[in-house]
């Protein structure tokens, strides 16, 4: 079922530049060449009555355009019913093909073609080649010469193949705008989509860290803490943090993540060893070892590099029941550095909860930097990245 659009147009709908462009031509030519057809009908005896007439069918047809603009369905309907008058205006041999603003017909059947629902664009078409078909019999009646039948049947072919040579072109012209519009809205859906995967890894990069290193704290100075009612508050604030850190998660979820979008956060090189520093506590120790020369990175490998290791801790720090001492190594060579995170496996592994996307996210970020990534088991976790540096200028 197709729903019949209103008459006014949606202002989506207004028309384009190029209907514009034509329904203007027609005012500036058709019209002026109209007027010399009817000052040709009142020298070739045309009387005063059919003057008038011609000249009301000729504005009537330009005032149609115009309306046209905003309302179709009005417009079509005033230039069908201009051109059935225009048709039987009693001139013998009379052919509304011999009206130039007749062809202002054509314009506002574009119109109702390109805007109006299936059945309103076939009964458009029907219209107009039952005028034609009309159109020809009027004229073969009232011709007082024998005309040879080609010429009628040549003139009724042309004037159809124009009525549904210009309804092709509108409902051709649309569908090419439908699909330009669907292109634009799906660009426009994955520009949101990389947007929502951004905001996702920010919270879960930025947010997920936070919490896992004051969760750490916490229970640090809990085991630290000889004051069994303190040590209850920092383990019930830790347990808080646990249930904050699994609702972030749960809100991810629902975030429609876009596993190729690499969001480009302001973190750099030089933000490791405040990063390092903030996860360090009584029971974990968390150590920065920077080996060679620092060379150059591109931003998509920097921030790959800083991603990996944040996430590499807040893993760790997490996944493992402390004491835990965790690594973060960084060995520099020419055209390359070596990314190595790696925990000695603490006094055992801690249930946690969570989807582990953290690791996905960072795996995308170092393979989207023509890097490697590489996750192994060595009495703790071992995370492994190779990232390309480039060359100094």
């Amino acid at each position: 079922m197709h729903s019949e659009p209103p008459s006014a147009v949606d202002p989506a709908a207004q028309p384009g530049r190029g209907w514009r462009r034509a329904a203007l031509a027609s005012h500036l030519v058709l019209a002026p060449a109209s007027a010399v057809v009817i000052v040709l009908i009142a020298f070739s005896g045309g009387g005063p009555w059919l003057v008038a007439a011609t000249v009301a069918v000729a504005v009537a047809l330009h005032l149609a355009v115009v309306l046209a603009a905003r309302h179709p369905d009005v417009g079509f309907g005033l230039a069908s019913a201009a051109m059935l008058a225009l048709v039987l205006l009693p001139m013998p041999g009379w052919s509304p093909s011999l009206l130039p603003s007749a062809g202002c017909f054509l314009l506002v059947l574009w119109r109702q073609a390109e805007l109006g629902a299936r059945l309103r664009r076939l009964l458009a078409l029907a219209v107009g080649l039952l005028g034609v078909l009309l159109a020809e019999l009027v004229a073969v009646s009232r011709s007082s010469e024998i005309e040879p039948t080609w010429m009628r049947v040549t003139e009724g072919a042309l004037l159809a193949g124009a009525v549904v040579g210009v309804w092709l072109a509108a409902i051709a012209a649309t569908r090419r705008r439908q699909r330009a519009a669907s292109a634009q809205a799906a660009r426009i859906e994955e520009a949101r989509r990389a947007e929502r995967a951004g905001i996702r890894g920010d919270l879960h990069d930025v947010i997920a860290h936070s919490l896992t290193v004051m969760i750490a704290r916490a229970e640090a100075a809990a085991l630290a803490t000889v004051d069994p009612g303190a040590e209850a508050e920092l383990l019930e604030i830790a347990e808080s943090g646990r249930d904050a850190l699994d609702g972030l998660r749960a809100m991810l979820a629902v975030l429609d993540a876009d596993p190729g979008a690499t969001p480009e956060l302001p973190l750099s090189l030089e933000a490791l060893p405040t990063m390092v520093a903030a996860a360090s506590t009584s029971l974990h120790t968390v150590e920065l070892v920077e080996e060679g020369e620092r060379g150059p990175l591109s931003l998509r490998a920097e921030l790959a590099l800083v991603r990996l290791v944040q996430e590499a801790i807040t893993n760790a720090l997490r996944h493992v029941q402390p004491p835990l001492a965790v690594l973060v190594r960084l060995r520099w060579e020419p055209h390359r550095v070596l990314v190595v995170v790696q925990d000695d496996g603490g006094s055992g592994p801690r249930r946690a909860r969570g989807s582990g996307s953290g690791l996905s996210g960072v795996r995308e970020r170092v393979l989207a930097a023509d890097g490697t990534f590489e996750v192994t088991e060595e009495g703790g976790w071992r995370l492994e990245a190779m990232l390309p540096v480039r060359e100094k200028r």
